[in-house]
């Protein structure tokens, strides 16, 4: 398994990379902070605890909510196969976000030697068997109801009614319903709770109270919030908040 490159991620925060995409796959980590990742099939929240996969060839663009630091590991095409076909986001066991550390310290770029060569063949196979991550936002292949969904992106504040949102589009709320379903695998109403779900991660990270971070995600009742997080993301905004500040420490002890 050949790497290519390996990069140090430090991006302020609002920074953003336009759309491009790389000959080999890109593996990338967060040891602080947030990236927003989109492909033309969805947007992904990448927070630490977590790694990200690009296959070769597919276009993507990143934004970042706020400064984010990690690392970029990069492989030649022809090794890519061991990886996981398609874009994902998986969870990173204390032992594999271990493992990437060792790897980037080593800073071995092209053929690896034989001990690179175990850690990075163990590394695929943690990654392999990761669970998936709830952060994944599908974006709807039609335009009009994909301009739906990135005017709610883009618009955290956006109050349009479903009804309101499929006559800007020119669509029946019946097929605007019938698309998102088809095309996400969620109704409306659920694909919009989601959206606002991700999208406060952002404040979370930034220490605001889980109230503020209600009320700026459009709740006036903390508990319902609560609970629509829960539902989405497996856990409370209080405990995933309370998740990243313990991996950051360990991460700012084990240096």
């Amino acid at each position: 398994m050949m790497i290519e490159s390996i990069q140090p991620l430090h991006h302020s925060s609002k920074h953003t990379t336009q759309w491009h995409h790389h000959p080999g796959g890109q593996l990338y980590w967060i040891t602080r902070g947030m990236v927003m990742v989109e492909t033309e099939q969805g947007q992904w929240a990448l927070t630490p605890g977590s790694v990200g996969w690009i296959p070769p060839s597919l276009p993507h663009c990143a934004w970042m909510p706020v400064s984010a630091y990690g690392a970029s590991l990069h492989f030649s095409a022809e090794f890519c196969g061991v990886f996981p076909s398609s874009p994902c986001v998986r969870a990173a066991s204390p032992f594999l976000l271990l493992l990437l550390e060792k790897i980037c310290g080593e800073g071995t770029i092209g053929e690896p030697s034989e001990r690179l060569a175990h850690l990075l063949q163990v590394m695929v196979d943690e990654i392999r068997y990761a669970d998936a991550l709830s952060s994944q936002l599908i974006l709807p292949d039609d335009r009009r109801v994909r301009q739906i969904a990135q005017k709610i992106l883009a618009d955290r504040a956006c109050t349009l009614s479903q009804a309101e949102l499929a006559k800007q589009a020119g669509l029946s709320v019946r097929t605007l319903s019938r698309l998102f379903i088809q095309q996400t695998g969620l109704t409306f109403g659920q694909w919009k709770q989601k959206a606002k779900v991700i999208l406060s991660l952002e404040y979370l990270l930034r220490g605001e109270p889980v109230s503020l971070v209600a009320q700026l995600a459009g709740y006036e009742n903390v508990s319902a919030f609560i609970a629509v997080f829960r539902r989405f993301m497996g856990m409370t905004p209080g405990q995933f908040y309370l998740r990243l500040n313990a991996e950051e420490l360990e991460s700012l002890l084990t240096k």
